[in-house]
């Protein structure tokens, strides 16, 4: 068994090579799209390479890898002023992977799998009843726009909570169309991503298997992996815009946050999922090779 110090020295190189790659990845095969006038988002497949040290080696290495990538990024390619807030921003993303990783990598796939489906026609179901209450009681953004508001006893619960609520605020109007995307599109929103995310992890776990002793192959499960990157991306995704608004473009501050961070969550998320298939697969590689597994975690 290799010494505590002999350890930290090959994960060191590995990771460095690793961090290596993704800048080439990051330098020569990426692109920015403009948001909102700006330089707002990236499209990359670097993540597959500056996400690996967090799953190998653990949290810390995720952390210092993924603040390495940023800061040398920034060296070899200077996009506006340089912010040590979105450093920090990566290097949490790095970090919060491992430990995502090290929490869901031994849970029962099949499990997981199971309760993103349930929850997924669970939330989607509550969207669309919620969204056939209101249409049959009446209730939209123009509900307090009538001379007289009719009577709310025969409604459904749901609909006279709403209106309630509205109706104790200032801006009635604003606060009932709000209060009705929360309660219809966004669950119905987060109810199909759900979805889609079985459908995917169905599509992606064909393509790997796993070899046990007795020669059998089943297959895997990509929804642990796959969750362990969307959440860390997603994390990013939100701090970053929220630093971008507040220290770069003052111009965004005028728009609701919203307007920028869902394009950016959507970008996010679309590549990370592409992202993730191929960490499994170099993950499998990795997982073969006897002579790395003293070092990984």
């Amino acid at each position: 068994m290799p010494s505590k110090s002999n350890i930290n020295l090959r994960r060191l190189c590995f990771t460095a090579m690793l961090v290596a790659m993704a800048l080439v990845m990051r330098l020569f095969f990426s692109v920015t799209i403009p948001l909102m006038g700006e330089a707002g988002m990236r499209i990359s497949v670097h993540g597959i390479f500056s996400s690996l040290p967090a799953i190998l080696f653990g949290a810390m290495w995720g952390a210092i890898s993924s603040g390495a990538n940023d800061i040398l990024g920034y060296i070899l390619r200077p996009e506006g002023a340089y912010l040590p807030q979105i450093t920090l921003v990566a290097a949490s993303g790095g970090f919060l992977r491992g430990v995502l990783w090290l929490l869901l990598r031994k849970r029962n796939p099949n499990k997981i799998r199971i309760a993103i489906l349930i929850f997924g026609i669970a939330v989607l179901g509550f969207g669309v009843a919620n969204y056939i209450v209101f249409a049959i009681d009446g209730v939209t953004r123009d509900f307090f726009l009538a001379y007289e508001l009719p009577d709310t006893s025969n409604m459904f619960f749901i609909s006279r909570a709403v209106i309630a609520r509205a109706d104790a605020a200032a801006n009635s109007t604003r606060i009932i169309t709000e209060t009705i995307t929360h309660l219809t599109f966004a669950p119905v929103g987060a109810g199909i991503f759900a979805l889609l995310l079985f459908g995917i992890d169905l599509l992606m776990s064909r393509g790997l298997r796993k070899d046990f002793e007795n020669g059998n192959k089943e297959y895997v499960s990509i929804m642990p992996l796959l969750l362990t990157m969307l959440a860390a991306a997603w994390w990013q995704s939100t701090l970053n815009t929220m630093v971008l608004r507040t220290w770069a473009v003052p111009a965004w501050q005028e728009l609701p946050f919203w307007m920028l961070w869902l394009p950016r969550i959507l970008q996010s998320t679309i590549t990370t999922t592409v992202n993730t298939y191929f960490v499994a697969l170099l993950l499998g590689v990795f997982k073969k090779q006897k002579y790395l597994l003293p070092y990984l975690r």
